[in-house]
């Protein structure tokens, strides 16, 4: 029985020591709890009022009145963002930086009089609120003639090389898809073209994104990516099926839009999720050992609507609530936050002294709301349970 012992001492052992652990740049993010970011969707979509352009938009559309890349990050600050991914071109093709790429691009419209750059706007303005900046470059490009060709795959390494060369600084997400052909414009084609399996050669992606910016972290279904999709856009992580895939440590990232949908529609004013919601998002997603992605959509004016705002700041305020009044041992508590060796989060709505880690008190008529909270409740609730706390506190 002895020898029965060591051996399966010896195994677990081995176990232990091939278990796959978080790269070095995931370990940064998990150390910072950088587990609330946001996508930001903007751009001729935005003007459109489509969700995916087919390719022969055109650039003059792109024509805010009043952009303001810092009134967009200071809302997402303001609402508990730690870093924000900028759609840099979505599958219309349309490139919103000044690249040598195409000549589909930002300097083709009235944007700053042509002389614009969106992606380095918003990337100063993330800088200036002590946000981190990622970027977002669809692989599927319904403009682009050289679509499904072997000259589209160099042209796409190209914009993706221009993002992370630097001219942006540190990137600390890069976000892909599987955005992966269909209909399109493609140069005036007008057809549907098809790509093979391994089109896009995102292994030789992966190995120069690391190359240009060896602190990023990945979004991305292949092998080696830090953050992968959880199969929903509603925020849902499963509490059981884990993310590591391959051998490679990974976490899901649960990407859902802030509106119904990721660009802006004047058609779905009133209809931004509540903040009661996005706290129950929360706890479905980083309470479930993920990261919570939330879609940010700036509207016409280049300026987040004011119900947005309200919304993110009321996230931010209830989260606080949640962690306002630590118990002490012995104490009363209701809400507990645990972490594993790598510092991944669960969050339990539960008084159970089973569960080992920092235990709080949270109103018991705020669990409640946020439990209850759906898409289409909460504002008058919430609006109502943050007055009386605001009262409480004076």
């Amino acid at each position: 029985m002895k020898t029965v012992a060591v051996v399966a001492a010896a195994l677990g052992a081995l176990a232990a020591a091939a278990a796959p652990e978080p790269s070095p740049a995931h370990r940064i993010r998990l150390d910072a709890e950088e587990d609330i970011i946001g996508i930001v969707h903007w751009g001729l979509n935005t003007f459109t009022d489509r969700e995916w352009g087919y390719g022969d938009e055109d650039p003059a559309m792109l024509a805010p009145a009043r952009f303001d890349a810092d009134q967009i990050v200071g809302a997402c600050r303001d609402g508990g963002i730690r870093g924000l991914v900028v759609v840099a071109k979505h599958h219309d093709g349309f490139c919103l930086w000044p690249t040598k790429t195409t000549e589909h691009n930002i300097t083709k419209s009235p944007f700053r009089g042509g002389k614009g750059d969106y992606v380095r706007e918003m990337c100063d303005a993330c800088r200036r609120a002590g946000l981190k900046f990622g970027v977002y470059c669809s692989p599927w490009d319904r403009n682009s003639a050289h679509y499904a060709t072997e000259k589209y795959v160099e042209i796409y390494h190209a914009q993706v090389r221009e993002l992370l060369d630097g001219r942006y600084g540190e990137i600390f997400e890069m976000w892909f898809d599987g955005a992966n052909g269909g209909d399109g414009w493609y140069g005036g084609a007008k057809e549907t073209r098809k790509i093979p399996k391994g089109y896009y050669r995102f292994d030789e992606i992966l190995r120069f994104v690391r190359e240009l910016q060896p602190k990023v972290t990945v979004f991305s279904g292949e092998f080696g990516a830090e953050y992968r999709w959880p199969g929903n856009e509603r925020g849902d992580v499963d509490p059981v099926r884990s993310a590591v895939r391959d051998g490679g440590y990974s976490q899901w990232e649960a990407d859902f839009p802030l509106r119904p949908g990721w660009f802006y529609h004047a058609s779905e004013r009133g209809r931004t999720k509540h903040a009661a919601y996005l706290m129950n998002r929360y706890l479905s997603s980083v309470g479930n050992g993920g990261t919570m992605d939330i879609g940010i959509a700036p509207n016409r004016e280049g300026r987040l609507d004011d119900e947005d705002v309200r919304a993110l700041r009321g996230f931010k305020a209830i989260k606080d609530a949640f962690f306002a009044h630590p118990a002490k041992d012995g104490e009363e508590f209701n809400f507990v936050e645990t972490k594993d060796e790598f510092g991944v989060k669960r969050l339990y709505i539960s008084s159970d002294r089973a569960i080992r880690g920092k235990r709080y008190l949270v109103d018991p008529e705020l669990i409640q709301l946020v439990r209850t909270a759906t898409t289409d409740s909460g504002e008058t609730d919430t609006a109502k349970w943050m007055t009386g706390a605001e009262k409480e506190r004076k």
